[in-house]
């Protein structure tokens, strides 16, 4: 698929109300330690709400039958309490945090073999951001330019193909988090005036992420394209979000901040017209 610049140079102000996110750890059989890829994933969601003073964690935890109900109860319990003390030792709040531990009475998948029960032992952790996240001004940065098609005509996407993905310039994000970068504006409000413009245009918002593969931090940013869509009044049907974590990375080497910088972003591929 051919890949579509639109220009962009501003400030913006994002609206989170009532956004949720959920991300999803595992554990190792009959353990309650987290692994070094969920601590990560953990960090990751301490970047996101470490900037906003609303918001709520709720963690989930969950087990395989290998135990009695009364083990499995104990051992999801002690996974909660995992995920909870390692992010208050991030400064996460307890306040702003409930934990439970639901033993194996509620598995998403088979517990008859092992790929089954590797998946049931888990924790669900819920983000739900409460108040606005608001970015202020400030002097853009030299535009990025990409090896791609230039758009000629940057005010209109009407002439679009279906499943064409756009890269909307300047639609990056702050390293780390889910926070776009002031010059976002131009672009976003291209988005969405062709969406108001084009009442049967449907889209999936895919979320991108730099230097290390974080899929929930790049399913944020997504979610944070939608939400700022819904909020302008897009029907929430005509749009679909994604993340991609790094998997699909402008530049291979990101190890300088502007090729990082490119990576840190989202992409719009038109489902249909």
């Amino acid at each position: 698929m051919k890949k579509i610049i639109l220009s962009a140079a501003f400030f913006i102000i994002i609206y989170f109300a009532h956004a949720q996110s959920k991300f999803i750890i595992y554990f190792d059989s009959n353990k309650s330690e987290l692994k070094k890829d969920s601590k990560h994933l953990l960090d990751s969601l301490v970047n996101v709400v470490e900037k906003t003073k609303s918001f709520q964690v709720l963690i989930n935890a969950h087990c395989d039958n290998a135990g009695s109900d009364q083990q499995n109860q104990s051992l999801s319990e002690m996974r909660a309490d995992a995920v909870f003390n390692y992010l208050e030792n991030k400064n996460i709040g307890s306040q702003f945090m409930i934990k439970k531990g639901f033993g194996e009475t509620l598995p998403v998948a088979n517990n008859d073999n092992e790929n089954g029960k590797a998946k049931n032992r888990r924790a669900e952790i819920s983000v739900t951001i409460n108040e606005p996240i608001s970015i202020q001004a400030s002097s853009a940065p030299p535009d990025i330019v990409y090896k791609t098609e230039e758009l000629k005509n940057s005010n209109t996407l009407n002439d679009l193909e279906v499943g064409k993905t756009l890269i909307l310039k300047n639609l990056n994000f702050e390293g780390g988090t889910a926070i776009l970068l002031p010059e976002a504006k131009p672009s976003l409000e291209l988005l969405l005036r062709t969406m108001i413009e084009n009442p049967t245009l449907e889209i999936e918002i895919a979320g991108h992420v730099c230097c290390a593969n974080d899929m929930p931090l790049s399913v944020l940013r997504a979610k944070t394209v939608y939400t700022y869509l819904v909020k302008k009044g897009i029907n929430e049907k005509r749009m679909g979000y994604k993340g991609y974590s790094r998997n699909k990375p402008i530049f291979e080497d990101d190890n300088n901040e502007t090729n990082a910088r490119a990576n840190r972003r989202v992409e719009i591929t038109i489902l249909k017209k």
